[in-house]
């Protein structure tokens, strides 16, 4: 009987702890991602959190999205149209 006792709570230990462990490694690439101030942090979470339900190939895309910082897109120069010399 004590035997049946300690049985079940190192099961519900472990279980706690996969719990535990699955919740982690859903928030890690969001968490990552708002570390490094990424523009799409919110859309890694969610990537992430996805991704475990996907079997695990979506959230190794999210974990690498967080590492890559976006490029800033570049600015348009200013065009500079010659002036009309209508007056001639």
């Amino acid at each position: 009987m004590v035997l049946n006792i300690a049985a079940l709570i190192m099961l519900l230990f472990v279980a706690g702890f996969v719990v535990y462990a699955i919740c982690l490694l859903g928030a890690l690439p969001g968490r990552i991602a708002r570390q490094r101030h990424h523009l799409q942090a919110e859309a890694i979470t969610i990537m992430g959190w996805l991704g475990l339900l996907t079997g695990g190939i979506v959230w190794a895309v999210a974990l690498v999205w967080a590492f890559i910082t976006p490029k800033p897109a570049p600015l348009p120069s200013p065009s500079r149209e010659p002036e009309s010399t209508a007056a001639n």
